[in-house]
């Protein structure tokens, strides 16, 4: 974290590392960076002024921020990837550890090169910890239960710090540098004192810590009184994932904050729902792996030279291991923002919310998320940010579930949704909006547990469904059990602070064996009269509610695999065009679309009131195909105006689609408008004979055959347009044709007075539309019936720019390329034809020579014969046949 308050996040899963910044409660991406090598670990200066990368072919990179330009690149000398590196406070030295068990330092500053290599560990080292105020580098491997201590200045070991039973993952520094304090997976913390480097006190954790950090002096006074206002206590988070707060002296526990497994949401009757003991809590998403302190400007704006180190606001920044980024003010322990740094498997979406203007998202975790004002539902938002283009804000709902969970369903209200999870339990929970004309900060909406059903059935939770009623809730489990639960809620007591129904949830129907196989989808009519289930076993199952309960109408067989989707129709009908599964389906206009996704990753959508094929990318089917994701396609939750949908698959990546229908008719009746009222102009201005100005009109609107007919009329007109042509031309043969061509050419460089109507804008300048006619010359010139306008216009051009200015036109190259081979062709012809006219000339006059010669010699008068001039002009030979 940078003191502007921006974010260096670096993910495995891109070899990317991404530059956020956070205001307030929002994250904007800054930059991205990322190389063809894969990026193996990186750095950043104090000053925030060169990040330092680590890349896989072991060579070393110098980035300057914010420009993100390449300063340097030098080669490690590793013989292994390197994936730690570390910073000195002052920016004078950089720490670098490699697989091959070595630490390499580097002096950075005027004279920048390797300074020093460390060898003493027997593995990877993978913590790297510069001492604020002291020449010292700390470092811990993989195998090793110490850490070494090093003089940046010359590489030599100075000490070990030995007592760790257990690999050492965290280590920090007071204010004053004096203490340091060690934490490791041996469930202990101990304090050292520096520079003597003795141990002075162990504090047992009970639970495998990862990181550790001090404090502010005077934090927590308003949890813990005056008593701690001139002492810096100690942060641990580790395998349980809460934060706790330690006295470094006394070793006592002095605070703790509650981590997702032990936010366990209060109920409407008071009652607070426990999650898991502390000491049966293992490793997981939850779990605490990072702990920095960072001290940053008060406003964005401010510099490093008008503020000064006291005003430094201080941030605590907490990874998980899901790689959520939480930020907590440590002077209070309040979580202040939240970011989502990475999702898993999306198995479940869900528009959710009074207003149906926020997102809920279920992954391969126990823990929902919840995104506030998504780009999409914005819309429908008052709490629209300054764009109105919302945002990926993210905040975890915790408490619930202790497994993963396995599907959702929403109220048609919005402010309802049932879950169901692997621990066999069910959880109801309600949206709850901040209401916006009472003063005080905080978040705009949050999930609130109100009901919690353990042991719903007897095995995972496969499938739930709110009926639209919302008076009944229907799950299935792997056990083949399919239950109807009665849902009754109670408004809430104006009296109390909770703002928050109760609900009571009374098992109604159960049903065994309702089919042979899982239940993967359940869905509820209209009228709440039937239900449809859709199994593994290749059937879908429709239920009569009925007074008792739930009674078998009929079974659906027909699919060849098993059925993971279903939903209620008024047609009968049948759609091919997937070639893998399909997960999930939903409707849309009113059941006249269907929006369907597959295990590759493609979305398509089809047409139900149309029986004939659409406009479609995929002709072979009759559907919009949308390239979505990477592989299978979970869940796909459509918003409530039908103006986008978004999907989630197992890519840990969640997309939004635009509905961009009515923008795209819109920009094509207004084209076609335009085009209409030009090719009126055009029209006219040709009946006008004004060609100029209708050669202009007639490229503008990128009509090609109305183009070469209104040329080809130019060069073979009758018309006298000698008084226009210039005076060399009048010599050549077809001058006047030539001249009227070339004026009429010229029109494409000047704007003329009848397009003064139109727009006049960069795709319709001089230079493009030159540019454009040139690219029809291209084709034109391919065939020898429109060779000669294309030459006339390739000579018009190579005449009229210099040969600089056409390399600056785009695709020149390319161009010359296609006119060149068709060129030569073309003047090979010429030529072959000029030796057939000097042939032919010379067959005409040897012929008159014999001619002249046999009358010489003949007597008789009557036997002359007639003879005819074959060395005609061409004008005359055209007279003659007009004749």
């Amino acid at each position: 974290m940078s003191k502007d308050d921006s974010l260096f996040c670096g993910r495995t899963t891109d070899d990317a590392v991404r530059i956020t910044a956070l205001s307030g409660h929002t994250f904007t991406k800054l930059a991205s960076l990322f190389d063809d090598d894969k990026i193996t670990s990186y750095a950043v200066s104090t000053d925030n002024a060169t990040i330092f990368v680590a890349l896989k072919n072991l060579m070393l990179k110098k980035i300057e921020y914010p420009s993100m330009k390449t300063i340097k690149v030098w080669q490690s000398f590793h013989h292994r990837p390197i994936f730690r590196m570390a910073v000195s406070t002052g920016g004078t030295r950089l720490a670098t550890s490699s697989n091959d068990s070595t630490v390499r330092l580097w002096h950075l500053g005027p004279k920048e090169g390797f300074s020093a290599t460390c060898r003493a560990h027997n593995s990877m080292p993978t913590l790297l910890r510069f001492h604020p105020d002291r020449p010292y580098l700390f470092s811990s491997a993989l195998g090793d239960y110490n850490v070494v201590v090093w003089n940046t200045e010359t590489g030599a070991k100075l000490g070990s710090l030995d007592g760790h039973q257990s690999q050492v993952t965290g280590l920090c520094f007071n204010d004053d540098g004096n203490s340091i304090v060690t934490c490791g997976r041996d469930k202990v913390i101990m304090l050292w004192s520096c520079p003597e480097f003795q141990r002075r006190n162990i504090i047992p954790a009970f639970e495998s810590l990862e990181a550790c950090a001090f404090l502010p002096t005077g934090a927590l006074i308003n949890h813990l009184g005056e008593s701690v206002l001139s002492e810096q206590l100690l942060l641990t988070g580790g395998q349980w994932g809460c934060l706790r707060v330690w006295h470094p002296t006394n070793g006592r526990c002095l605070l703790e904050v509650k981590g997702p497994l032990d936010r366990a949401p209060v109920t409407a009757d008071g009652t607070v729902l426990t999650s898991k003991d502390r000491e049966s809590i293992d490793y997981g998403l939850h779990s605490i792996v990072d702990l920095q302190l960072a001290h940053l400007f008060p406003t964005p704006d401010s510099s490093t030279s008008s503020v000064s180190p006291t005003d430094l606001l201080p941030k605590l920044i907490l990874v998980r291991q899901s790689n959520h980024v939480e930020f907590y003010d440590p002077m209070r322990a309040k979580l202040t923002a939240e970011f989502l740094g990475d999702i898993g498997q999306v198995d479940q979406l869900c528009v959710v919310g009074k207003s149906h203007n926020r997102l809920l998202l279920a992954d391969a975790s126990p823990h929902l998320k919840l995104f506030v004002n998504p780009c999409g539902l914005s819309a429908c938002s008052k709490e629209m940010d300054e764009g109105g283009k919302g945002s990926w804000s993210c905040h975890l709902v915790p408490g619930g579930h202790e497994d993963v969970i396995t599907d959702l369903t929403v109220s048609t209200c919005g402010q309802w949704i049932a879950s169901g999870s692997k621990d066999q339990s069910l959880c109801l929970w309600q949206v709850v909006d901040r209401d916006l004309t009472l003063p005080g900060k905080g978040p705009l909406a949050k999930v609130v547990l109100v009901k919690r059903l353990l042991n719903a059935h007897s095995a995972h939770i496969s499938a739930v469904c709110f009926n639209k009623s919302t008076n009944l809730l229907i799950s299935s489990a792997d056990d083949n059990v399919l239950k109807a639960w009665t849902v009754k809620f109670d408004k809430p007591d104006l009296q109390s602070n909770a703002n928050f129904h109760s609900v009571e949830l009374a098992e109604w129907s159960v049903v065994h064996n309702a089919h042979q196989a899982c239940v993967n989808a359940i869905d509820v009519s209209v009228n709440d009269q039937l239900v449809a289930t859709a199994s593994r076993d290749k059937t879908v199952k429709i239920w009569t509610v009925t007074k008792t309960g739930l009674d078998c109408l009929g079974v659906l067989q027909g699919h060849r695999r098993g059925v993971w989707s279903v939903c209620f129709s008024a047609r009968e009908k049948t759609f091919e065009g997937h070639e893998q599964p399909v997960y999930k389906a939903v409707f849309l206009s009113n059941n006249r679309q269907i929006l369907s996704c597959d295990q590759k990753g493609l979305v398509r959508l089809w047409d139900v009131s149309k029986p004939g094929m659409t406009e479609t990318s995929d002709s072979s089917t009759g559907c919009k195909v949308f390239e979505a994701h990477e592989g299978r396609i979970w869940s796909i939750a459509v918003c409530p105006d039908e103006s986008g949908f978004y999907t989630g698959g197992e890519d840990e990546t969640l997309c939004y689609f635009k509905d961009v229908t009515q923008q795209i008719v819109e920009e094509r009746s207004k084209k076609q408008e335009e085009f209409i009222q030009t090719r009126q102009v055009l029209d006219n201005l040709i009946q006008q004979k004004q060609f100029a100005e209708a050669l202009r009109l007639s490229v503008k609107l990128d009509q090609p055959k109305r183009t070469l007919d209104l040329l080809q009329d130019l060069l073979l007109t009758d018309e006298d347009m000698s008084q226009k042509a210039n005076n060399e031309m009048k010599s050549l043969r077809y001058s006047g044709h030539v001249a009227k061509l070339e004026t009429a050419l010229n029109g494409l460089l000047r704007p003329t007075a009848p397009n003064k109507d139109f727009h006049e804008d960069n795709n319709t300048s001089s230079e493009h539309l030159v540019q454009r006619l040139l690219t029809y010359a291209i084709n034109w010139n391919t065939r020898v019936r429109t060779s000669v306008i294309a030459q006339a216009i390739l000579n018009w051009i190579v005449t009229t720019w210099t040969p600089e200015q056409l390399l600056r036109w785009p695709g020149i190259a390319r161009t010359v390329e296609s006119l060149l081979p068709y060129t030569v062709r073309h003047y090979q012809r010429v030529s072959r034809l000029e030796e057939q006219l000097a042939i032919l000339d010379y067959l005409c006059d040897v012929a008159d020579e014999h001619q002249v010669g046999d009358i010489t010699e003949s007597s008789d008068p009557a036997q002359i014969p007639e003879v005819v001039d074959l060395n005609l002009s061409l004008e005359t030979e055209c007279e003659l046949r007009k004749n």
